[in-house]
């Protein structure tokens, strides 16, 4: 193949002119000389126009009922096959069980209506947690009772926004410095 320069030319068009080049030139011969690979003993090599010539037949319905599930389904998925032929021989090979298991990605599949059972162990846990947790909230309120004094009892609470009211104010970037 020969290279051709060619000022500024791009990657893309680069490639195209030398593939279109590599679809020009013949086929290589092989370097032993040998036209075509031996044939073997006794059995005629077909030319290769006649192979691609020949009429290959499109299966039918009959052809879909000789399937089972090793055969090869290939021909009923190519091009001119009769939709109700393609359609019946698919429905024939996903029919068998290989192709019927979950493979539990789906997040949807369970039944969430259901209540899976709860072990004793872990409802022996939760008790402990909503026990601890109570401690916990209970302690924190009295801290808070404590720090705010007991004449007003939402003192140790935040006070909660009532954003229904809270006018929206938009922020602008500040400006940034171009040198």
């Amino acid at each position: 193949m020969t290279e051709r320069a060619v000022p500024d030319e791009g990657f893309l068009r680069r490639w195209a002119r030398r593939k279109t080049e590599a679809r020009a030139e013949p086929a290589p011969v092989a370097a032993s000389g040998a036209a075509a690979l031996p044939a073997a003993a006794g059995v005629a090599a077909a030319p290769a126009a006649d192979i691609a010539s020949a009429p290959v037949p499109l299966p039918t319905m009959d052809d879909v009922a000789r399937l089972t599930g090793d055969s090869d389904f290939s021909a009923f998925v190519a091009r001119g096959v009769d939709a109700a032929v393609r359609r019946t021989a698919l429905k024939k090979l996903f029919a068998d069980p290989h192709f019927n298991t979950m493979d539990r990605l789906d997040v949807y599949i369970d039944d969430y209506t259901k209540p899976s059972p709860v072990s004793e162990t872990m409802l022996a846990s939760l008790e402990h947690a909503k026990r601890l947790f109570r401690r916990a909230v209970d302690a924190d309120d009295d801290a808070d009772n404590d720090a705010a004094g007991a004449d007003d009892p939402g003192a140790g609470r935040p006070a909660v926004a009532d954003h229904a009211s809270t006018p929206i104010t938009p922020t602008t970037p500040p400006e940034t410095e171009t040198r």
